[in-house]
């Protein structure tokens, strides 16, 4: 499901302007290539204010915003509520009652009353592709549930659009279509000579038009580059390709011969996307995989947005490694040294272990209901996975691993488990991400390997394609027993949550406040007479959630020392709801609105009137 877990592991594979993709388009990729993304034009992206230049300096002993009148929800085990909140600088100076904080209201000091609302740490993202998520989601929406509803809405985006070089598009469900996938007939009626790529909703396949594929050189001979993993979907009479691609090596080989992801695209994409990120909440995030760009331009695209005083997040970020002829730790280690600001940094080296069910590729100690003469294949063999996480843990490296099935999830906590019996004790953060299927025997040894359950909250509903397509791939038995975030929880393993946006189920979605409603309901959104997803007793209580949201994701990325939590001395970084929701109805928190939000001590949202 993980888009960003899968993207960068091949998008080295299949460079730009390939010279044996004859046909195409040399002539627009030389038009294009020479734009340069200058700092100039980061800041002209979007009329922003400047987020992270430093406060002025406030009179001694004043405040710069006060926040009183409660509740605060802190987050702070030793003292979880509070009424006041004192910011000075970048830093939170005061957290207490009303009476404490009156000594720091000076005339220069924004005072905001929360009376009937609630403030509580900015949100932190545990997982996430702000780069891949941006560049994708920018064509046209596709997620709906029927073939129907997805042609109309691709008619109303042709009919508006008007000509372009190329149609993108993000989201379309396989619930929508047969096994076998959408077919390039549909899209061919409707631009017959414009190449269209649609990413599908869990970024794990691609439905693209004749002109595509033409471009590309892709005919019926045309090799699958990782046969029964990442291939053409082909027309079982005729042999040529139906316009369905499975898996990024095909997705990516595609893409790049038609029109490869540039850095101005990108950077003006991401630009966008920050004002939604800011509303969400988002004050910091991990960013699980880059692969629309080469890691250092992205990183480097990150960090020309912080010294222009546009990021209004900071970022954790990752090397996703699974390039079997390449030793991952020197390329960790080299992009640490390089980018260690303020605001970005890049430390976590990221691994994937399987696919998803979608297209049978994710592990399983069972074969699949329906395809019983396979259970998936590990795209890192155990062997190499125990070599890699144990020499990284040796280097104080943590490791982030991308694993859907619960063959991929033991395997990584046998790596895991290696580790720490063969390096000496270390303050680990070691983290499996998404976690569908869990075996029950593997539960308690989160709890007792320190590993981190990172998990995408909102996923865990009995929606369309959990009904049609999860329960297709595993049966009943193993399909009602997905995301046992409960469970985990209970045994006590750490909990760490990240919407992987922009992948999903069944909608994409960056917004903290959803997961952390699902997570307690286990229902789709607006639906609260809805199915609910079993087992019934994975849902947690709401302070488990926002723990999961807040200081579970600081731990995971260990940022906890400084955010995470509203505690004297830690970063300024808080959010205001618009209610208080451990009053509001359960069905309502994903409704709250973000009215303002503050990191770094400086305003980066605040809602209007």
């Amino acid at each position: 499901m993980c888009i960003g877990c899968h993207w960068a592991i091949f998008r080295d594979y299949f460079p730009a302007a390939s010279t044996s993709n004859a046909g195409g388009l040399t002539r627009r990729q030389a038009l294009r290539g020479g734009a340069v993304f200058a700092v100039s034009a980061v800041a002209a992206a979007g009329a922003v204010p400047s987020f992270v230049a430093e406060a002025v300096a406030a009179e001694d002993g004043e405040a710069d915003i006060v926040f009183r009148n409660g509740p605060v929800y802190t987050v702070d085990g030793a003292k979880p509520w509070a009424r006041a909140v004192a910011v000075k600088g970048k830093r939170i100076a005061y957290v207490g009652d009303e009476a404490g904080v009156a000594a720091l209201v000076g005339p220069k000091t924004r005072v905001v009353d929360i009376a009937g609302k609630m403030l509580m740490p900015g949100f932190v993202e545990g997982h996430t592709h702000p780069l891949v998520g941006a560049a994708l989601t920018r064509g046209v929406d596709l997620q709906f549930d029927t073939r129907a509803e997805i042609l109309a809405a691709l008619r109303a985006y042709r009919d508006k659009l008007g000509p372009v070089d190329i149609v993108r598009g993000f989201g379309w469900r396989y619930n929508a279509f047969p096994s076998a996938g959408p077919r390039k007939e549909d899209l061919d009626a409707i631009w017959p000579d414009t190449p269209v790529i649609l990413v599908g909703i869990d970024g794990h396949g691609a439905w693209v038009n004749s002109q595509a594929l033409a471009l590309a050189g892709v005919t019926k001979d045309t090799k699958d580059p990782i046969p029964g993993f990442s291939y053409f979907q082909r027309d079982p009479a005729t042999g040529e390709p139906t316009g369905f691609l499975a898996e990024p090596p095909v997705m990516l080989q595609v893409n790049n011969a038609v029109e490869p992801f540039s850095l101005d695209y990108v950077g003006d994409a991401l630009a966008e996307w920050f004002p939604k990120a800011a509303a969400a909440g988002i004050t910091t995030l991990f960013d699980a995989g880059i692969q629309v760009l080469p890691d250092p331009e992205g990183f480097a695209l990150y960090t020309r947005f912080e010294r222009a005083g546009k990021l209004p997040f900071r970022v954790i970020g990752s090397y996703y490694h699974n390039n079997r002829a390449i030793d991952p730790l020197p390329v960790i280690k080299a992009l640490r040294r390089e980018f260690q600001s303020e605001l970005v940094k890049a430390s976590v080296l990221k691994l994937n272990m399987d696919g998803g069910d979608n297209a049978h590729t994710g592990v399983f100690l069972a074969p699949y209901a329906d395809r019983p003469d396979t259970s998936g294949e590990p795209l890192l063999s155990p062997e190499l996975l125990a070599d890699i996480v144990k020499r990284a843990d040796a280097e104080d490296i943590d490791i982030h691993v991308h694993s859907i099935g619960d063959r991929a999830t033991r395997l990584t906590l046998d790596a895991v488990e290696g580790a720490i019996k063969a390096n000496p004790p270390r303050d680990r953060r070691h983290a499996i991400a998404h976690l569908t299927l869990v075996d029950p025997q593997d539960e308690p040894r989160f709890a007792e390997l320190g590993v981190i359950a990172q998990f995408s909250a909102q996923w865990a509903v009995a929606d369309q394609p959990w009904q049609v397509v999860t329960r297709t791939r595993l049966g009943p038995e193993r399909a009602d027993n997905v995301y046992r975030i409960g469970s985990i929880q209970r045994q006590g393993g750490v909990l760490s949550f990240g919407a992987d946006w922009p992948a999903a189920n069944s909608y994409s979605t960056y917004k903290p406040l959803d997961a952390i409603e699902i997570a307690t309901t286990r229902r789709e959104l607006d639906k609260p007479q809805g199915p609910q997803l079993p087992p019934f007793d994975e849902v947690i209580p709401l302070d488990v959630a926002l723990r999961a949201a807040t200081i579970g994701a600081a731990y995971q990325i260990r940022m906890d020392s400084d955010v995470g939590s509203i505690e004297a001395g830690k970063l300024a970084d808080l959010i205001v709801l618009e209610r208080n929701l451990f009053e509001a109805a359960p069905q309502n928190i994903h409704k709250t609105r973000v009215l303002m939000t503050v990191m770094n001590g400086k305003i980066t949202h605040e809602a209007r009137a």
